[in-house]
C-alpha cells in the first residue's frame, strides 16, 4: 500500500464541507508519521510508541513497545468533541499483528466508544471491535461492553483473524444508532467490503477511542495500528440521493447472473429522477455486462436497486464497471456519485509445467545435433484448457531472474511449448522455443520455475530439489496432474526425456480435447479442439465444460481421460482405456468410489499415492458393519473393486486420485446388510451424476430412512442429505457415502439416473438453527430446520439420524418431540407453524469436568423469535440469539432432559410444570424394558396398567434425563403408564410387543 498523494488526501477530507451542509467534527485524524504520539494516554508510559519497524503506512505506524514480557497494555485518546445523538460517526483505521495467531492469552481490540480512559477498568463500557474478547474463536467482531467484559455481539463478521494479518476498519454509526462494518482484508480502505449492520443504542458514549492489548513473552511487540481517524459530521437536510458504498466486487462465473447495486435518497421534499450511466473510465467491455436500470424515480425516502446482469466473458482480464449518477429532473444533493464495481475473473489459463531439464548431460533434448549443458535444458508447457490462449509478454522466471519473455505465440487447447536453453530446436512436436534471453541457467540441485501472465500474475509454478540433478528430465507421472518423478522412474515410457510428448507414452501431445461448444453429442465434430471426431489411435482428454459428452452409439478411442468434476455417459460401449481423476485438495480422509468397472486392488495401489500407517496399513479402508468399522488394506492387498462399493481412502499428499477401468453402461446393484449396525459404505458407480430424490424412489424399501451421510474432512463431521429437503442434490462421480439398510437386500444405482451438473448441490431456501456446541477449540452441532411439510414426529427425507458407525466421545443432536423412541438426529425438521410451542430435546454426549459453551445461527427465521436454550438442572433461560451460554458438566452425559431449544416471541425466565411434563417421552426399548427420556427428577415413579386399568407393576426410580425400567413378561398389546415426580403427573399410552 502507498500513502495518498497529501494534497488528494486533504481535499478528501475536506470534500463534505463542499458537498453537503453539515456541521463537521474530526477528532483523531493521526498517521504518526511525527514520530509523536501527542495527545494519547498510556496506561503504562513505555508500553507504546510511534515507530518505523514494519510500519503499516508511511514511515510510522503506532505500536506496541514491549518485548519478552507478558502483560495488558492499552493507550486512549478523548473524542469529546463527538456527539452520537446528533452526528453521524466514522471510525477508521489499519491494525496489523505480527507471526502469531490469536488465543485466549494474546488478543486485541480497539474501544471505538468508551466512558473513561484507563480500558483495563473493570467499570469501563463502550463499544468495541476486535478478536476474542471473548471465547477462542479468532473471529473480527464487534461487541457491546459493559463492566470490561463483552456484553452483546453486535455484528460478528466470518474473518478469522489469524498470523500476519492487515486489515482496513471502518465502522460507522448514524444518529439513531444503526452500526454498519466495513473491511478491507488486504489493508487500506480501497476495497472495503460490507460485513453487516444492527442497530443498538444501548449506550452514548463519546469520551475515549483507544486499544487494548493482552500478549504473552513471545507476542509481546507484535502489534500495529495507523491511519487512524475518528470523525462526525451532522446529517444534511438537503435532499439526498447516494450510492450506499462508492465499491464493492464480485467474482465472475461460468453463467450469466444479476447484481444489484443500492441507492439511497434521504430528506425527500419532491420527487426526483436519477439518470443512470456507465462511466468512460469502466475497463469491462459492453459485451460483458447488460445495465437494466436506466434511470430511477424516488416518490419517497427509501432505498432503491440498480440491475446488471453480468456476462461470462472469453478474457482472463479483472475489469471495472462505473456508474454515474446525474439527476434530470428534481432537486437533491449527490454525496457518492459513482460506484466502481470490480469483477474478479475467474479464466486464469490452465496451464500446467509438465516436464522440466535441468541437468541435460549427455542429452540432445533439442534436436539440433549438439549435446550442451546449457542449450539442452528445457521447460514443456501443456495446456489443459479447453480453448488456445495468447502468450504474448507471459514471462518464464527461475528464482535468479526472468529467462524468457514470450513473443506473439498462441499455445492451442491441449498443445504444447518447449522452452529450451538455446540452440536451433528440431523436430519437436507442438511449439517449441529458445530462451528469449539466450539461457534458461536452471540450478540442477533445486529451483523454482513460473509461468507468469502479462500483469505479472502467477499461472503455474513448480519448485523441484536434488531429484533434478540426474542426467535426465523430472516430469509428471502420470501426464497433465501426477507428481513429478525422475523420467526414467516412468515404467510405461522410462526415458531421459519427451520434450512436445507425453511422458507416460511418447506421443505427441494430442489436441484431441472436449470443448463442448455445441452440445453433449460425442459425434458432433465442433465440440472438439480439432473439429473431427476421435479416432481409435487418439487419445481424448475430457474436461469439465459446459456441455459434457455422451456416447450413443459403440465407439473406440486408444485412450480417454476425465478430468476431475468432468462428467461422461456411456448409453453405448465405449472402448478404450479410461481414467478418471479426482482431484484431493488435502491429505485428510475422503469417501470415494470407483466410477469404472474392472478396477483392481493392486492397480489403485499402483497408481496412487496412499498414506502409510501402523501394522503395513495403507489409507484406504472399506467399511465393515460388524463392529470392527474400517478394514484397513496393505501394500500387498488384491481384489476386483465392485462397482458401487465405497471406500475409505487418505493420500500421502494432497494430488489426484486415479481411477482406471472400463465405462459402466448398465443399471449396478450392490449388496447392503443389516449387521451391528445398519450403515452401508457405497458409491456412485457412474462417471455422471446421480440425482438423489432419483437414488432414495428406486430404494425405497431398501432403506431405513432417506438420508445419506457424506464425509466433511474439513470439519471432521458428516454432513447429511435428505430426500425431502435435498433431493435434487446430485450426487458426483466417485462421491462415496453411507446409507442405512432398512433390511439384506441391493441397492440400485439406475442407469437413467444419470445426468450432467453444472453444479453439485442445489437446496431451497427454508428456516434453518444451528446449535453448536464448543469444548475448548472442538465444536460439534446440530439443525433444527422448519418447514411447512414437517411434523414434531419422524419425517422420512427430513429429518436424519447421526452417523453412528463409528464411535465418539462427543456430540450433541436433538431428539423427536413427538413420538419420540430414543433415536438421535443429526437433522430434525419441524412444522414452522407451531414455531412458539414447539420445545425440542437437545442430547449431549460428553465427558464429566468439560466446560460446554452453547451458541445458535439462524437463518430466515421471522424477525420476532428468538432462540431460548433451557437448563433444567440450573434453571435457566440463555437468549441463543443475543449470547452464548456455558456449563460445566459435572457427570458424564449420553443422553437428553437438561437441555432443550425454544423458539419464542416471549422473554423466557422459567418452564411450567405442563411443558416439563410434555416433553417426557416413554417407549419399549427392548422386550423387557420400557425407557423414559426428557425427565430430571431425584424421586419420581412409573405405574404400569393395563387398558383396562389393573395395576400391573409400579417402580420408583432417579432420572438424570434417561432411564431404562425392567418390566414383567407380559402379552402384547396396548398400557398405560403413569409417571409421577416433583413435577406433577403424566399419563401415556405405550404398545408393548
Amino acid at each position: 500500500m502507498k500513502r495518498k498523494n497529501c494534497l488528494a488526501y486533504a481535499i478528501a477530507l475536506l470534500l463534505p464541507y463542499f458537498l453537503i451542509t453539515s456541521t463537521y467534527s474530526q477528532q483523531i485524524n493521526d498517521n504518526f508519521d511525527n514520530g509523536a504520539i501527542t495527545g494519547w494516554t498510556q496506561g503504562t508510559n513505555g508500553h507504546w510508541t510511534s515507530s518505523t519497524t514494519s510500519p503499516i503506512n508511511g514511515s510510522h505506524s503506532l505500536k506496541h513497545n514491549l518485548s519478552n514480557t507478558a502483560g495488558k497494555s492499552y493507550i486512549s485518546k478523548s473524542i469529546s468533541g463527538l456527539d452520537l445523538t446528533t452526528q453521524e460517526t466514522t471510525w477508521q483505521f489499519n491494525l496489523k499483528n505480527g507471526n502469531w495467531d490469536p488465543s485466549g492469552s494474546n488478543k486485541f481490540w480497539i474501544y471505538l466508544t468508551a466512558n473513561e480512559s484507563n480500558l483495563k477498568s473493570s467499570t469501563v463500557d463502550g463499544y468495541a471491535i476486535g478478536v476474542n474478547l471473548t471465547g477462542t474463536s479468532d473471529i473480527l467482531t464487534l461487541w457491546k461492553v459493559t463492566n470490561g467484559t463483552a456484553d452483546t455481539s453486535i455484528i460478528t463478521t466470518t474473518i478469522d483473524w489469524d498470523a500476519n494479518k492487515i486489515k482496513g476498519i471502518k465502522v460507522t454509526r448514524s444518529t439513531n444508532g444503526l452500526w454498519k462494518l466495513f473491511i478491507d482484508e488486504n489493508g487500506g480502505f480501497d476495497s472495503l467490503d460490507f460485513k453487516g449492520s444492527v442497530t443498538n443504542n444501548d449506550y452514548i458514549i463519546q469520551n475515549y477511542f483507544g486499544i487494548y492489548f493482552q500478549y504473552t513473552k513471545s507476542r509481546a511487540g507484535l502489534l500495529w495500528i495507523d491511519d487512524i481517524v475518528v470523525e462526525g459530521k451532522t446529517p444534511s437536510t438537503n435532499p439526498t440521493v447516494s450510492f450506499k458504498t462508492s465499491t464493492s466486487s464480485i467474482n465472475e462465473t461460468n453463467t450469466t447472473f444479476n447484481k444489484q447495486i443500492p441507492l439511497s435518497f434521504s430528506n425527500y421534499t419532491s420527487n426526483a429522477t436519477i439518470n443512470i450511466t456507465i462511466d468512460g473510465n469502466s475497463t469491462a467491455e459492453v459485451t460483458d455486462y447488460s445495465l437494466n436500470t436506466s434511470s430511477l424515480i424516488f416518490t419517497s425516502n427509501g432505498t432503491k436497486n440498480i440491475s446488471l446482469d453480468i456476462n461470462n466473458d472469453l478474457d482472463m482480464d479483472n475489469e471495472t464497471i462505473i456508474l454515474k449518477l446525474t439527476i434530470t429532473s428534481g432537486v437533491a444533493d449527490i454525496n457518492i456519485n459513482t460506484h466502481t464495481l470490480a469483477i474478479i475473473d475467474d479464466d486464469l489459463p490452465k496451464i500446467i509445467i509438465n516436464e522440466i531439464l535441468a541437468d541435460p548431460t549427455g542429452i540432445d533434448a533439442n534436436g539440433d545435433g549438439t549435446i550442451s549443458t546449457s542449450q539442452d535444458e528445457f521447460i514443456e508447457l501443456v495446456n489443459t484448457d479447453i480453448t488456445p490462449h495468447i502468450l504474448t509478454d507471459y514471462t518464464i522466471s527461475d528464482n535468479s531472474s526472468i529467462r524468457h519473455t514470450f513473443g506473439n505465440i498462441t499455445i492451442p487447447a491441449g498443445g504444447s511449448v518447449v522452452i529450451f536453453g538455446g540452440g536451433a530446436p528440431t523436430n519437436i512436436s507442438g511449439i517449441s522455443l529458445a530462451a528469449s534471453t539466450g539461457r534458461i541457467s536452471l540450478n540442477n540441485t533445486g529451483d523454482t520455475v513460473t509461468l507468469k501472465n502479462n500483469n505479472g500474475v502467477i499461472i503455474t509454478t513448480y519448485t523441484y530439489g536434488s531429484e533434478a540433478n540426474a542426467d535426465q528430465s523430472i516430469g509428471r507421472n502420470d501426464d497433465l496432474t501426477g507428481n513429478f518423478v525422475k523420467h526414467s522412474l516412468i515404467t510405461s515410457n522410462p526415458q531421459k526425456a519427451t520434450p512436445g510428448k507425453y511422458n507416460t507414452t511418447d506421443l505427441p501431445f494430442s489436441t484431441i480435447t472436449w470443448k463442448g461448444a455445441v452440445d453433449s453429442n460425442w459425434n458432433t465434430s465442433s465440440n472438439w479442439s480439432t473439429d473431427k471426431i476421435p479416432s481409435t489411435s487418439d487419445e481424448v482428454l475430457i474436461l469439465k465444460t459446459t456441455n459434457q459428452p455422451t456416447v450413443n452409439s459403440s465407439t473406440s478411442v486408444k485412450k480417454v481421460t476425465l478430468a476431475s468434476g468432468a462428467s461422461l455417459i456411456a448409453n453405448a460401449h465405449l472402448n478404450g482405456d479410461i481414467t478418471y481423476r479426482r482431484s484431493l485438495a488435502t491429505n485428510n480422509w475422503y469417501l470415494v468410489a470407483s466410477p469404472l468397472k474392472s478396477e483392481t486392488i493392486e492397480n489403485l495401489i499402483a497408481y496412487n499415492d496412499f498414506a502409510t500407517g501402523p501394522n503395513k496399513n495403507i489409507g484406504i479402508a472399506p467399511y465393515k458393519n460388524d463392529g470392527s468399522a474400517w478394514n484397513y488394506l496393505s501394500n500387498n492387498s488384491t481384489g476386483v473393486i465392485t462397482s458401487g462399493k465405497g471406500y475409505s481412502v487418505k493420500l500421502n499428499v494432497p494430488s489426484d486420485l486415479k481411477f482406471t477401468g472400463e465405462i459402466n453402461t448398465g443399471t449396478i446393484t450392490y449388496p447392503i446388510t443389516q449387521a451391528t449396525n445398519n450403515f452401508n459404505l457405497i458409491g456412485n458407480p457412474f462417471t455422471s451424476y446421480i440425482n438423489l430424490s432419483t437414488f432414495f424412489t428406486d430404494n425405497s424399501t431398501a432403506l431405513s430412512e432417506e438420508t445419506i451421510w457424506l464425509w466433511n474432512q474439513a470439519t471432521n463431521s458428516y454432513d447429511l442429505k435428505m430426500g425431502g429437503i435435498d433431493g435434487s442434490f446430485q450426487i458426483s462421480p466417485t462421491q462415496g457415502f453411507f446409507v442405512s439398510a432398512n433390511r439384506n437386500t441391493n441397492i440400485t444405482f439406475s442407469k437413467t439416473n444419470q445426468s450432467h451438473q453444472s453444479d453439485t448441490f442445489q437446496r431451497n431456501t427454508k428456516t434453518e438453527i444451528n446449535v453448536t456446541v464448543t469444548e475448548n477449540k472442538n465444536t460439534k452441532s446440530t439443525k433444527l430446520f422448519y418447514l411447512n411439510e414437517a411434523t414434531t414426529g419422524f419425517d422420512n427425507g427430513y429429518d436424519g439420524t447421526m452417523f453412528n458407525g463409528t464411535s465418539s466421545s462427543f456430540a450433541i443432536y436433538s431428539q423427536l418431540v413427538s413420538n419420540n423412541k430414543g433415536k438421535n438426529f443429526a437433522i430434525q425438521s419441524l412444522p414452522i407453524n407451531n414455531l412458539e410451542t414447539i420445545i425440542v430435546p437437545i442430547g449431549l454426549k460428553f465427558d464429566a469436568g468439560k466446560t460446554i459453551e452453547f451458541s445458535a445461527k439462524s437463518i430466515n427465521l421471522p424477525s420476532n423469535i428468538q432462540v431460548y436454550l433451557e437448563d433444567r438442572i440450573h434453571n435457566t433461560f440463555t437468549n441463543l440469539s443475543k449470547e452464548n451460554y456455558t456449563s460445566t458438566l459435572k457427570n458424564n452425559v449420553d443422553g437428553i432432559g437438561q437441555f432443550y431449544i425454544h423458539t419464542t416471541s416471549q422473554k423466557l425466565s422459567s418452564s411450567n410444570n405442563n411443558q416439563i411434563l410434555e416433553n417426557v417421552s416413554t417407549y419399549q426399548s427392548s422386550k423387557n424394558e420400557i425407557t423414559i427420556t426428557g425427565l430430571q427428577s431425584d424421586k419420581a415413579s412409573l405405574s404400569l396398567y393395563t387398558i383396562l386399568g389393573k395395576k400391573i407393576i409400579e417402580k420408583k426410580f432417579r432420572s438424570n434425563g434417561k432411564i431404562i425400567i425392567g418390566i414383567p413378561k407380559i402379552t402384547s398389546g396396548i398400557y398405560l403408564i403413569k409417571i409421577t415426580s416433583k413435577n406433577g403427573s403424566i399419563n401415556k399410552k405405550i404398545h408393548v410387543n
